[in-house]
């Protein structure tokens, strides 16, 4: 009520009162006391019937507007339930309209692989027939050249010069193929004979230590050795580091740096890794099932990564073997991790999002991008001590080293630092913040036990159940290089041969585009 009209209620009330009170002293015979309190209690009694309309009205109104704002939300409940399903339609429709566009183009790319396919097929047979009928062409032209009578007088050059280039040349596309033959028989003979060989096959030709390291992984004679990684200042093993001894047919013991190079120019990685990543899986089951804490680093090769048919059984068997991936670590070098194609990172990509995380080794110089290696899946960082400890113009790192660790940890890294041989070494880390370490000083390398090896024997990489129905096919057949088989096995390395080759072992990768992934990988 507004206030004019709460002031003349007011003072009707009192005016009531007050008749009431001088009636009933003038007429009703009471005393001047009783009748004001006679007057007083009607005035009361006005106040409080008036009160209590009052509250009873406010009260209405409120329930009014209460009812009035129910159902204003629940009418703002229908439609935003109305726009809810048609947002629904809308995804529904665009996701059709997305399928429809795109099916066509993957119908035209799994067409299109397979066209490449098989011209690269064909192109294998007709490469090999024109390379085997090639072959006898070029000696009988190199014939006439290398018995030619020495040249006439040069009076008579011009009449006997155009007589020996006329003769008969082989089509151009023979001669192409030759010149290319040649080269790569002049390059594989010429890393055949390369003298750098370690220490360890010193006194023996490529090709004997070629042999000698194919028969090892073939005979199974490898010993694999673990040696932990703690953490500083506790010194408590968090991870186990794995690597792989060659043992020869007369005893002598290959270390990693002495066969790998040697193995990867052969081809024979893949094979080896293989092995050795089934048995590193065993181990870390049995690792887990004693202490989830500690994990395993198990390094691979970076040819075998680019090896089609190890890939794709790569990511088949860690498939099946997701609960172990929080403590398998796979480890590639430096180099290999900086000439990575992007199919290759796709590899990678696909085990990361399986769970499994990379660690980065081998490293030569700290010109490390912390992003770019972090977006691989790269969460350990082992980084030689020397080289920790070196000035900062000879590591090439663009920061000092002794925030290397803080950097790395922004991204979800960890820094290892390897080869620490002395407690010096160690209280220099503790200064740069560094959290794990490796070296002689907490453990040397140790073989692993007879019993464990056994039980880890029949492990591999055992192929997805699409890719097992035929047995796994190298890359590229190993050959004796002594053999007299492995001298035209060079001109079938062109790259016809090895696209065709590539794609039908890198076939089982994919359904329907396989075909051609395979060849733009074993391509690049």
């Amino acid at each position: 009520m507004n206030r004019p009209g709460s002031f003349l209620v007011a003072l009707s009330m009192v005016a009531i009162a007050a008749s009431v009170a001088v009636l009933a002293f003038t007429l009703g015979g009471l005393d001047a006391g009783t009748a004001a309190a006679a007057g007083c209690a009607l005035l009361l009694a006005l106040v409080i019937g008036h009160l209590g309309a009052q509250l009873a009205a406010d009260r209405a109104a409120t329930d009014r507007r209460l009812d009035a704002l129910t159902r204003a939300s629940g009418d703002l409940a229908r439609d935003l339930g109305d726009i809810a399903e048609r947002m629904d339609r809308i995804e529904v429709l665009a996701e059709e309209k997305a399928r429809e566009a795109s099916e066509p183009l993957g119908e035209e790319i799994r067409e299109l692989g397979v066209l490449v396919k098989q011209f690269a097929e064909t192109l294998q047979v007709h490469e090999a027939a024109i390379i085997a009928a090639g072959s006898p062409q070029m000696e009988t032209y190199a014939q006439p050249v290398m018995t030619a009578p020495p040249p006439p007088p040069p009076v008579q050059a011009p009449v006997a010069q155009p007589a020996v280039a006329q003769a008969a040349p082989p089509p151009p596309p023979v001669q192409v193929l030759q010149r290319q033959a040649g080269a790569l028989r002049r390059g594989a003979e010429a890393r055949m004979s390369s003298p750098d060989l370690p220490e360890a096959l010193a006194g023996i030709g490529r090709a004997d230590a070629i042999t000698i390291l194919d028969e090892a992984i073939s005979s199974k004679r490898y010993e694999l050795f673990l040696q932990p990684i703690v953490t500083l200042p506790q010194r408590k093993v968090r991870f186990y580091q794995a690597s792989v001894r060659l043992r020869t047919a007369d005893g002598r013991v290959l270390l990693p740096e002495d066969y790998r190079a040697l193995a990867e120019d052969a081809g024979l990685m893949p094979g080896l890794d293989t092995e050795v990543l089934g048995r590193c899986v065993q181990i870390v089951r049995r690792l887990t099932a004693r202490n989830r804490d500690v994990g395993l680093v198990c390094d691979l090769s970076g040819s075998s990564l680019t090896d089609a048919a190890f890939a794709t059984d790569l990511i088949a068997s860690l498939e099946a073997s997701r609960a172990i991936a929080g403590s398998l670590m796979l480890g590639f070098s430096q180099q290999t991790l900086r000439d990575m194609s992007s199919l290759d990172a796709d590899t990678l990509r696909a085990l990361s999002d399986k769970g499994f995380r990379f660690a980065m080794d081998g490293v030569r110089d700290l010109r490390i991008e912390p992003r770019d290696v972090a977006e691989k899946g790269i969460r350990l960082i082992k980084v030689p001590a020397p080289l920790m400890i070196a000035r900062a113009a000879d590591t090439g790192a663009s920061i000092h080293v002794a925030d290397l660790a803080g950097l790395f940890a922004r991204y979800g890294m960890d820094l290892v630092v390897e080869d620490v041989e002395s407690e010096s070494v160690v209280v220099d880390l503790l200064d740069y913040e560094v959290k794990f370490a490796q070296g002689a000083l907490f453990s040397p390398p140790r073989p692993v036990r007879a019993e464990v090896m056994a039980a880890a024997e029949p492990a591999g990489l055992q192929p997805a159940p699409a890719a097992a129905a035929a047995p796994r096919q190298r890359t590229e057949p190993r050959v004796d290089p002594r053999s007299p088989a492995a001298a035209p096995a060079a001109p079938q390395t062109l790259g016809a041969a090895v696209l065709a080759q590539g794609a039908v072992t890198r076939e089982p990768r994919r359904p329907g585009s396989s075909g051609l992934r395979a060849l733009i990988r074993d391509r690049s």
